[in-house]
């Protein structure tokens, strides 16, 4: 492969390379003027994608990003990509490593299925490959250093074959065998709560902070005794430990996280997504929002379930089929305030104080409408006013400006970037309700 990648860069190809396994998976490389910039295919290629994304955006919810670019979309994922990099939701020198380390696992990937087959009993059994000239994206993102790539992914598989691992991919599922032989393992609670069945080991690497190499060295004695096994697929089995005698226990296919007071389950229900804890989330939740998201449940990073429970001063049950309202203003008073008046008056309510994010937060809650501050740090209410109007699902959705100012040059710039009215600041009840009136039909 070393050579064939060598005469593509001589030839300064441009377009992708298809590496195809008779009995495996296909790989796509994809080349412009003979450097490597993008890579597509392979074993958990959407788990590879959505890992790596939270590692390099770690402040974004993976989940909402699928609603950027429409799902038929050609290179959706790259597409994603510049949408990060034009909404400044990413910085240039981490899309190249975002993109240089997709690149060199994927080539990790081939290169151990290649010399698997090269000491196998079918040594015909190689990857036969093809060249399609012109199939890129329209676009480049980032010049990746192909020489480097290459010799990064060539390290990583050289020092996974020394460790005596060349016939274990780190795409396995490590699952848990045999649940007594881990009774009395100093490392038995961490590793049921690590081990679910739901992630690769490459996952499990992210998702402990340890290299994929040493926690695989790590597993491997309980792998050796029966305790763990590799799976090519996911496990759903539940098992957790009991509070009285610190001991593992098990619970066979149940879909529902459980909490009693005997034990504590851990979910292995696959979830990609990062929901960070209500204490540190700069979303505003109130009770309609609770209600939208999971049965008022957030899922934290270890699985467990917690309960999020309305505000206590809004004892009403909010109607679901009432009109979702947005604000996006990075005062709290101000999305207090407006949560206030619009709760007791039985609208749903959502507020952003973020402005980095609105975009996505406004496309995942899709509101009916959105109140706008006009002076944000970061991103201003012009820029994201102007992003709403070039968002499908948003375009059509009434944006009133909320500003101190009343000054002529301001109201021009906002009706230019598509806002559909403004309110003063302060805001009160009564003006609030009147221009929801105006424009949004109940």
């Amino acid at each position: 492969m070393n050579q064939l990648i060598e005469q593509l860069q001589t030839k300064l190809f441009t377009g992708r390379l298809n590496l195809e396994a008779r009995d495996g998976p296909t790989w796509t490389l994809y080349f412009r003027l003979g450097r490597l910039i993008w890579q597509a295919g392979g074993s958990n290629a959407d788990e590879r994608w959505r890992r790596y994304l939270s590692q390099y955006c770690s402040n974004l919810d993976v989940t909402q990003l699928e609603w950027l670019v429409p799902p038929q979309e050609n290179y959706r994922e790259y597409c994603i990509l510049a949408k990060l990099r034009e909404q400044k939701l990413i910085e240039q020198q981490q899309l190249v490593s975002l993109i240089t380390s997709l690149i060199a696992e994927v080539l990790f990937d081939i290169m151990q299925y290649v010399e698997a087959k090269k000491s196998g009993e079918n040594p015909a059994g190689q990857l036969s490959h093809t060249t399609v000239v012109g199939e890129v994206p329209g676009f480049l993102l980032a010049v990746i250093p192909t020489e480097e790539v290459f010799k990064q992914a060539t390290q990583a598989w050289q020092e996974w074959r020394g460790a005596g691992l060349a016939s274990y991919s780190p795409n396995l599922f490590p699952v848990i065998q045999q649940l007594e032989l881990l009774q009395g393992h100093a490392s038995s609670k961490q590793i049921i709560s690590l081990v679910d069945g739901t992630k690769t080991l490459r996952g499990l690497g992210q998702k402990s902070n340890r290299d994929v190499l040493a926690l695989t060295r790590f597993l491997m004695p309980l792998v050796k005794a029966g305790a763990i096994a590799f799976s090519p697929t996911p496990s759903f089995r539940k098992v957790g430990i009991s509070k009285e005698t610190g001991n593992p226990s098990s619970v066979v296919n149940s879909n529902s996280s459980q909490k009693t007071e005997e034990n504590t389950f851990i979910q292995v229900a696959p979830n990609f997504k990062k929901v960070p804890p209500p204490a540190t989330s700069k979303e505003i939740i109130s009770p309609s929002s609770a209600i939208n998201n999971s049965n008022s449940s957030q899922k934290t990073e270890d699985n467990t379930v917690i309960q999020v429970a309305p505000p206590a001063a809004s004892k009403a049950i909010i109607d679901v089929s009432r009109p979702l309202v947005a604000c996006v203003d990075d005062s709290p008073t101000i999305c207090r305030s407006l949560e206030e008046i619009l709760t007791h008056q039985g609208y749903r309510f959502v507020g952003i104080q973020e402005s980095l994010i609105a975009i996505l937060q406004l496309i995942k809650s899709k509101p009916d409408f959105i109140f706008l501050d006009l002076l944000m740090p970061k991103v201003n209410g012009y820029e994201i006013c102007s992003q709403i109007r070039k968002t499908p699902g948003l375009k059509d959705v009434p944006v009133v400006i909320l500003t101190g100012k009343d000054g002529i040059v301001d109201r021009m710039r906002a009706k230019l970037v598509g806002a559909t009215d403004f309110l003063g600041k302060p805001v009160e009840s009564d003006k609030v309700l009147d221009v929801l009136h105006k424009y949004l039909t109940v």
